[in-house]
């Protein structure tokens, strides 16, 4: 499996996919959510037709809009779904201590889904 890697901008987060590693970080405001997150969904959709014995997911998003939301859903969701299989599968969802917002998402994703996610302050 290849790795994947789009560097973070302005508007976008960095992607870091490596088999086993799966890390986002950065804002997520990108004019076209559609195009920017596909190749991000397809590499996590192939990725989990044969995943590595485990794999951490490293999600830190300082800022995102709704339309990158409903992808980081989707995504979530891909992850879950490896790890509904048997597979060792965690999630870290990183967040500022003072930002309300973003450890809300976190505990929102933490509610709609089964695989472990757990929410770490960045002090």
């Amino acid at each position: 499996m290849n790795s994947l890697f789009i560097k973070g901008t302005s508007k976008t987060p960095e992607i870091e996919f490596t088999p086993g590693n799966i890390k986002i970080s950065g804002r997520s405001i990108p004019e076209d959510s559609l195009s920017f997150y596909q190749p991000v969904v397809k590499w996590i959709e192939e990725y989990i037709t044969l995943p590595e014995l485990s794999t951490k997911v490293s999600i830190s998003i300082e800022y995102i809009n709704s339309g990158s939301n409903r992808f980081l859903y989707n995504i979530i969701k891909l992850i879950e779904d490896c790890y509904s299989k048997g597979n060792d599968v965690s999630i870290s969802w990183y967040y500022e201590e003072d930002d309300d917002t973003i450890k809300n998402l976190g505990q929102d994703f933490k509610a709609l889904f089964k695989v472990p996610i757990n929410l770490i302050v960045i002090t």
